[in-house]
């Protein structure tokens, strides 16, 4: 049997969070992924979501970590890292999103780090993402923080829709 790291503990807790919001009906799975890179030694989980049948504007959550991340957990390297993950935040939508920078800008707080990306196409009409990323490394005492964020997205998805535009 082998011991799981910071991030396996981590995802477990963010998989069962969003699952239950899902089983609920507060929100609607839309896809998820569970990646490996072995040639950089890099983990990532992936869940994206969304308000129930509205798909306009949605949430891409990340769990990523990396051989910094693993090694400090083995007491290798942690000069610069801490065993644990980072996570990020992608807002995607639609022209809603893109006038609505301000308010999640606002409801985040100014301390995190966004940036915006503007996706055009040939073949969609022209999409949106803010990528939210946190100052911060997420180790396993910070459960209740990985909590707090995935509601809070929820409750930012909510008041986008609620927004008229």
């Amino acid at each position: 049997m082998f011991d799981p790291t910071a991030f396996d503990n981590l995802k477990v807790v963010f998989e069962g969070a969003v699952y239950d919001l899902d089983l609920t009906g507060e929100i609607q799975i839309l896809d998820r992924k569970d990646l490996f890179d072995f040639a950089h030694y890099e983990r990532c989980y992936q869940i994206h979501y969304s308000l129930p049948y509205k798909k306009s504007i949605s949430i891409e959550f990340h769990l990523k970590a990396d051989m910094g991340h693993f090694l400090a957990e083995r007491k290798m390297m942690t000069e610069k890292n801490m065993a644990g993950a980072d996570i990020l935040i992608v807002y995607k939508g639609d022209e809603k999103l893109h006038h609505c920078r301000s308010f999640l800008e606002e409801t985040w707080n100014k301390d995190k780090n966004w940036e915006w990306k503007e996706v055009i196409s040939s073949l969609q009409p022209t999409a949106y993402e803010g990528v939210l990323t946190f100052n911060r490394v997420i180790t396993e005492e910070m459960v209740d923080d990985v909590l707090q964020m995935i509601s809070f997205s929820v409750d930012t998805l909510q008041q986008l829709d609620r927004i008229d535009f």
